[in-house]
């Protein structure tokens, strides 16, 4: 018999995936898209790139599963100040910026749907920049966060439906935390250390608080920086999420013209991903990454796919530089 019947799933293959969720924390897909906006695990990486930039993402796992995990996320980071992005030249990162602004903002919004358990929330970074040099910065960040667990019992087809574990009165939760981090970066490369979830809280709805934090460690370095047409960028990240092992990710990203890129990623919890972004019109940039998984769950599914849209200020004066060079 199969697990599936007329779009329900059956009860173990429930029981599956609630193990599953209690290994890994619902809010571990929202850290999946720390490859293009770091302050998500990094709050001192909000406004690193001085210009204004916005991002919203839809992101499906395990395609081919009936409900399987969705999540939203809206993200965007800001450099406080009044100033020009661009020198008269064109160049970014150049001018009054550097030196009048060192407050970095950052906020996201984010829902994660998984067939009965659903995840709200959202955060606020802070980020203070210190110049180190003409072109080093160092930064320390905090953020705040908020989540609101849920889980709906009536989307379950169990073989009890008086089940005390599914109906115990324990199904809505809210909880706050907040986020430490440090962050280096220079034109050339950069590498960050943060804690994410400082007090102890919940992994789903029915679990007691547990100590916490989860710990995220990256760097990368820009080869062919001045070459102009093509920009390799090798990077790492190892992370320690709370109530799993430690794992890296490795990453490498070929930026084209410095205004669209192609990356290929590999972890060591058996996934790779291939990402691509593109400039659309002006300041306008779409992306997309697919995820494919080497455990026994990928005989059964199409992978995880996600597509962003966002705005970069920056991509003009990007631009700007290329037509000089």
């Amino acid at each position: 018999m199969t697990i599936f019947s007329k779009g329900k799933i059956y009860w173990p293959f429930c029981l599956l995936m609630f193990h599953c969720l209690t290994l890994l924390p619902q809010e571990n897909s929202i850290y999946e898209n720390y490859y293009l906006n770091p302050s998500i695990i990094n709050p001192a990486a909000a406004g690193a790139e001085y210009y204004p930039t916005g991002d919203i993402s839809v992101r499906r796992q395990w395609m081919g599963f009936p409900d399987a995990p969705t999540t939203f996320l809206l993200t965007g980071c800001y450099r406080v100040g009044k100033y020009g992005f661009y020198d008269p030249r064109g160049f970014v990162n150049k001018g009054p910026l550097k030196h009048g602004s060192r407050i970095g903002l950052g906020a996201s919004i984010f829902r994660d749907a998984d067939g009965p358990l659903a995840c709200t929330g959202g955060l606020i970074s802070y980020a203070y920049h210190i110049p180190l040099n003409a072109d080093s910065r160092l930064s320390f960040g905090l953020s705040a966060t908020g989540t609101y667990h849920t889980f709906n019992s009536s989307l379950l087809s169990p073989d009890d439906p008086n089940d005390p574990y599914l109906l115990n009165g324990n199904d809505n939760i809210f909880r706050a935390n907040f986020n430490l981090g440090i962050y280096f970066y220079h034109e050339d490369y950069f590498v960050g250390l943060s804690a994410n979830k400082m007090l102890p809280d919940i992994r789903n709805v029915h679990d007691a608080k547990q100590e916490q934090p989860s710990f995220f460690l990256m760097g990368g370095y820009k080869f062919l920086q001045y070459t102009g047409t093509f920009i390799l960028e090798p990077s790492v990240m190892i992370k320690k999420l709370a109530g799993t092992d430690p794992s890296v990710d490795v990453h490498t990203k070929l930026y084209i013209n410095r205004l669209n890129w192609i990356a290929l990623s590999y972890s060591s919890t058996n996934k790779v991903n291939v990402r691509f972004g593109l400039r659309l019109y002006k300041m306008l940039y779409a992306g997309y990454n697919y995820e494919f998984t080497f455990s026994k769950i990928a005989f059964y599914n199409a992978g995880s796919h996600e597509i962003h849209l966002g705005v970069n200020l920056g991509l003009i004066g990007i631009q700007k530089t290329n037509n000089r060079q």
